[in-house]
């Protein structure tokens, strides 16, 4: 499969979290090498991929973290069908 930018962009988070088979990645790997474009927008998200995971890795206010548990909640009622 040879990556054209639209589906280069389309796969780049889940390139980046490693999600892609090895033919898809291996493809989109040589589109990323070849286009300037495309190689530019993986830098930035790669970099800021690793900015986000710096500050998750932060204690994170218990007001905070409370809402992000019950809006989990509300998702898994909700995505259950109840």
């Amino acid at each position: 499969m040879s990556h054209n930018c639209s589906q280069a962009t389309k796969q780049l988070y889940q390139y980046l979290d490693a999600e892609l088979d090895e033919k898809t990645a291996s493809s989109l790997k040589s589109h990323l090498e070849d286009c300037g474009g495309c190689s530019g927008s993986f830098d930035f998200e790669r970099r800021l991929k690793k900015v986000i995971t710096m500050h998750l890795e932060e204690d994170m206010p218990e007001d905070l973290l409370a809402k992000v548990r019950a809006l989990i909640e509300d998702e898994k009622t909700v995505g259950s069908g109840y």
